[in-house]
């Protein structure tokens, strides 16, 4: 009788290897997924692939080993091979493995989605020889992942349709504000703009110190141009007068048009050197507004009369800024029109008496 020469040592080894590919395959067997390990050759020659391909393809591992009946590519949905091919070559490229889901076209039925986790296998010489990976069905989960993607893009759209909501209701309540606070025809701020901010400037001007100009301004022979040439005219001449205004400004000034053919001017300064430029602010309004329209019986020369009013030095808070304002542009009214004038050209007040306010056109 001949016997075992083979040593122990070779022996043990040879059960341990048996027993842990009894307990892989063993293992694989219970998964909704196969191993496989091909050759790196032009047909992808499969040498083994678990007989879990049954399981989830319907296909018999017989058929791909050694591809006696099919290649494995063939069962993969041609719609999807390029991506198969670009996730493989990629990872081979960089040395890692590959992940990447496609579809498996069984031989009845409808495709069936599984991810593949994949590797190249070197050999001594450092060249590609093997592929192999290991393939689990994920058509249950795909489902959920597709129903996921499709209910985050319609929480998407919605959240669009939502914000396109919000940006229109907020350009409403801008424009809404516009309008509440601005006039229609010159698109300056109104007299309700002008209050707010007269208040703002004098609150401000009491807490920093400063002093505020507050100049009143009345059209001369505005109500001639409308008589004369209709109130489209006197339209156009508000316009005009109202650009006129804006390119005095600067980005702290504020004008406003109060009604009719009134308007404010409004600033804040040093108290030093307010009063100053209060007068040169008037004289500029003066230059700018000396307009000519014409007519078919000869031009009318339009200008305006300004009230010039300085706040903590002349009026005490704002009601009274905006009277003595509106006091110094009637008495350039009385007394000649196109011209400013300042409290320091205020005759004195008689006891008892109440100021008018009647404008003269």
């Amino acid at each position: 009788m001949k016997h075992d020469t083979t040593p122990s040592s070779v022996l043990g080894q040879g059960v341990l290897h048996d027993e842990r590919l009894d307990a892989l395959l063993s293992i694989t067997g219970r998964m909704d997924g196969y191993l496989y390990r091909c050759r790196n050759d032009a047909s992808y020659t499969m040498l083994y692939i678990s007989d879990g391909i049954l399981t989830v393809s319907g296909y018999p591992p017989s058929d791909f080993v050694h591809n006696a009946v099919r290649e494995y590519v063939s069962a993969i949905h041609p719609d999807d091979l390029a991506a198969v091919y670009t996730a493989v070559d990629t990872a081979l490229a960089a040395g890692c493995n590959w992940n990447v889901d496609y579809r498996i076209m069984p031989p009845v039925g409808e495709p069936l989605w599984v991810r593949e986790i994949g590797g190249g296998v070197l050999n001594e010489a450092g060249e590609l020889e093997f592929l192999e990976g290991f393939v689990v069905d994920i058509s249950d989960r795909k489902v959920v992942e597709d129903l996921n993607a499709e209910l985050l893009l319609e929480l998407k759209v919605a959240n669009e349709e939502l914000s396109a909501q919000k940006r229109e209701i907020e350009l409403a309540k801008q424009q809404s504000d516009h309008s509440a606070n601005h006039d229609a025809l010159t698109d300056l701020p109104n007299r309700r703009a002008f209050h707010n901010e007269l208040k703002s400037v004098i609150d401000r001007c009491g807490s920093t110190g400063q002093a505020a100009g507050l100049l009143f301004i009345d059209l001369d022979r505005f109500k001639e141009v409308n008589d004369t040439l209709g109130h489209e005219a006197g339209d156009a001449l508000l316009q005009r007068v109202s650009s006129q205004l804006r390119t005095i400004l600067r980005s702290a000034d504020f004008v406003a048009r109060l009604g009719g053919d009134e308007f404010a001017f409004l600033f804040s300064g040093e108290a030093d050197q307010a009063r100053q430029k209060a007068v040169r602010v008037a004289e500029r309004i003066l230059e700018k507004l000396r307009i000519k329209v014409p007519t078919p019986h000869g031009a009318i020369q339009v200008g305006c009369t300004v009230g010039v009013a300085m706040y903590p030095a002349e009026a005490a808070d704002s009601e009274a800024l905006i009277t003595l304002a509106d006091r110094l542009m009637y008495i350039g009214k009385k007394s000649g029109r196109n011209r400013l004038v300042t409290a320091d050209e205020m005759p004195p007040q008689q006891p008892g008496a109440a100021p008018s306010f009647r404008k003269t056109a």
